[in-house]
């Protein structure tokens, strides 16, 4: 691995952020991380600390400006999501880095404007449906098709998320909502799949792409990410999809991940994208396990600009057949986080990961989405079974 000589700026310096400052440290660079919490795990590992928010991108730029580089500084990269992605485009933008234009970060902010956007390209999404209605149609008969799913236009983890299943519901909403805040679409059936990649001087490079399970309606909780996914025959079709959001969106360069369903007809509706690492444990945890790929090595040479050309990846360590990163639930009724039983692998498989979401004793009555989930283990397997035969075997030892 080449050494190189410079600094890196990390946006961000918590548990997510570690493996982005390690493939700095690895590569020989003084990392500068920025974070408002003194005691964040990341500070320990970086060479120059910056105790500000990461959404305070001006007086980051500040901080900076007051930092002796002895270092040339090489790059600006983040594991976070939303207005720190942000913060990202500024930095680099101020500081001559590599990134994507501040415009097209900040069109990812709003759920509402991205979407129509990207349908101006021809790329398929659930059809939005109007957040007012006129005293004209208050008391006529709408012709919409329900269920109709009403979610924050900012926002993330599932929370927010409310299902209308009726023209009463959808009115009632609108009443009582502020219709500034919400998108509300159209609910599309189907599969769900996790697209994650690169974009590098505008082009868009396909990494992996594995198979997401939700409870589905009502909360749409994430329970599982498995791969190898049962629909790469979509691959082609689903980078050519992403392609045309880079294009429309005018990124040009960083971490990229997208969420679609596939429908019975296997056509690619776009439900997410953004220009972020993503979390789920699939960067850190997922490929490494199954691919044996170091996602932020890429990350880290993308964002640097060093010559990178991803590939997708197809070929599986020795052996393995599934892997998957699965969440453990509590009831609806369940009000305190109780402590974890664990998951016992058989001797075909191998647990790679676990960890504890929520401290024991917590209330969860305040908690949303996939807020709300205590526990999460990574775990592989030999055998030679269907997906589903493996996620059903999973599931049935979760519940005993």
């Amino acid at each position: 691995m080449k050494q190189l000589h410079g600094s890196y700026l990390s946006v961000g310096a918590g548990e997510n952020q570690i493996p982005l400052i390690r493939a700095a440290k690895q590569r020989g660079l003084k990392v500068i991380a920025v974070d408002n919490n003194p005691m964040a795990p990341g500070l320990i590992e970086s060479d120059i600390k910056i105790l500000e928010s990461t959404h305070e991108y001006r007086k980051i730029l500040h901080a900076m400006s007051k930092v002796p580089l002895p270092y040339k500084l090489l790059g600006v990269g983040s594991r976070s999501y939303g207005k720190a992605v942000y913060t990202v485009s500024y930095l680099a933008e101020k500081l001559k880095l590599r990134g994507n234009p501040r415009e097209s970060t900040n069109l990812f902010l709003d759920k509402e404007k991205f979407k129509q956007s990207v349908s101006k390209y021809g790329i398929p999404v659930p059809s939005l449906i109007p957040t007012s209605v006129s005293t004209k149609t208050k008391d006529k008969k709408l012709d919409l098709l329900f269920p109709l799913i009403a979610k924050p236009k900012e926002g993330s983890g599932k929370k927010g998320i409310t299902i209308l299943e009726s023209e009463v519901d959808y009115k009632k909403f609108l009443k009582n909502k502020s219709s500034e805040t919400y998108l509300i679409e159209q609910y599309t059936p189907g599969d769900e799949v996790t697209v994650l990649g690169f974009v590098i001087n505008k082009r868009f490079y396909l990494v992996s792409l594995t198979d997401k399970v939700t409870t589905g309606i009502p909360l749409f909780m994430e329970v599982a990410h498995i791969t190898p996914s049962q629909h790469l025959t979509m691959a082609g079709e689903l980078k050519m999809i992403c392609q045309s959001i880079v294009t429309a969106c005018k990124l040009k360069t960083g971490p990229f991940v997208a969420e679609f369903k596939i429908t019975k007809n296997k056509e690619c509706i776009l439900i997410e994208a953004t220009p972020e690492v993503g979390g789920e444990f699939l960067a850190d945890q997922l490929l490494p396990a199954h691919y044996g790929y170091d996602y932020f090595k890429d990350l880290l040479s993308v964002t640097i600009g060093e010559k990178t050309r991803p590939q997708f990846l197809k070929t599986p360590g020795k052996g393995i057949t599934h892997s998957g990163i699965f969440f453990i639930l509590p009831s609806t009724k369940q009000k305190k986080v109780t402590e974890p039983k664990g998951f016992v692998p058989n001797s075909m498989e191998t647990l790679f990961f676990q960890k504890q979401l929520i401290p024991t004793g917590t209330s969860l009555e305040t908690r949303e989405g996939n807020h709300r989930r205590t526990y999460a283990f990574g775990i592989s397997t030999k055998q030679n079974i269907s997906q589903k035969e493996w996620y059903k075997s999973i599931l049935d030892r979760m519940e005993t």
